[in-house]
């Protein structure tokens, strides 16, 4: 579900919502995957495990029914806007559509989660502060690096690894498109970083008042829904105009696909619009 929220530089990519690591298989098994990314955050007893079992297979069941339908949908209009050429606004309904589904998905996440994490004690939420440390070095290490050849090279293979995976290998002119505006948003990484420090303070302050469920479920979800609220001036600023060079960056690859490029991000888009038909029991609509 983390996996949802990944931010590709194309805008095909972002369409994938998940896609990149979501295959029929893995799909058919996320209710354990789900229990193994929870319990690799938090140390739960079998009875809280059990409880938690219940709420990812309702949370599986909705997102199934639900959510991949209209994943289908993007993704078969993404294909559309791609064979005939991304403009700006078809970037702007790309990134709008992906951060209403990932808030759709992550509050029902949160809600769901909310009767089992209203029961976490001092030593399991002292574990879970643990782990967001020891996830946000890992992170800082690779892409905050204070050495900038290294900071700026692993922010660059990363963002090229996202986008080659639905267009096949960049050219070295196209990586250079990639990489002026990875250099324009160095800021814009850093204070995503703060972001999602200041929401993992504020979640553990949250969980450690011990509210009711509902309350946790509605606090946690809220947060999805709205981050704008917690975000600084400078944040939403940086953000917007990140938003406005992404349309830029993704106009100006489009322009330099290749028809063979064009071609492998048309069919990676139909193939995970594809999947995510049949994944959602609608067959007939993998065509």
């Amino acid at each position: 579900m983390k996996k949802a929220a990944s931010r590709g530089l194309l805008v095909a990519a972002a369409l994938a919502v998940a896609a990149c690591s979501l295959t029929r298989v893995a799909y058919n098994n996320a209710d354990a995957v789900a229990r193994f990314m929870a319990g690799s955050y938090l140390d739960l007893d079998d009875a809280q495990s059990k409880d938690l079992s219940s709420h990812v297979a309702r949370l599986h069941q909705w997102h199934r029914a639900h959510e991949l339908p209209v994943y289908a949908a993007l993704l078969r209009s993404a294909s559309r806007r791609a064979a005939r050429g991304i403009t700006a606004e078809d970037v702007a309904w790309g990134l709008s559509n992906v951060r209403a589904r990932y808030r759709s998905l992550a509050a029902g996440a949160a809600e769901e989660a909310a009767p089992v994490l209203a029961t976490l004690g001092a030593a399991q939420l002292a574990a879970l502060e643990h782990k967001f440390a020891e996830k946000n070095e890992e992170y800082a290490k690779k892409y905050l690096a204070p050495d900038d050849a290294k900071r700026r090279r692993a922010q660059l293979e990363r963002a090229v690894k996202r986008i080659e995976d639905f267009t096949g290998d960049l050219t070295r002119e196209q990586e250079a498109l990639v990489e002026r505006f990875i250099l324009s948003h160095e800021r814009h990484v850093v204070l995503r970083f703060e972001d999602r420090q200041r929401w993992q303070r504020d979640a553990l302050a949250l969980l450690a008042r011990h509210p009711g469920a509902g309350e946790l479920g509605e606090r946690l979800a809220q947060t999805f829904r709205q981050p704008e609220l917690r975000r600084s001036e400078e944040f939403l600023r940086e953000d917007r105009r990140w938003d406005e060079d992404l349309a830029r960056l993704v106009v100006d690859l489009d322009r330099t696909l290749s028809p063979r490029q064009r071609a492998h991000l048309v069919r990676r888009l139909e193939d995970y619009a594809d999947d995510f038909a049949v994944l959602s029991g609608r067959k007939g609509e993998a065509t």
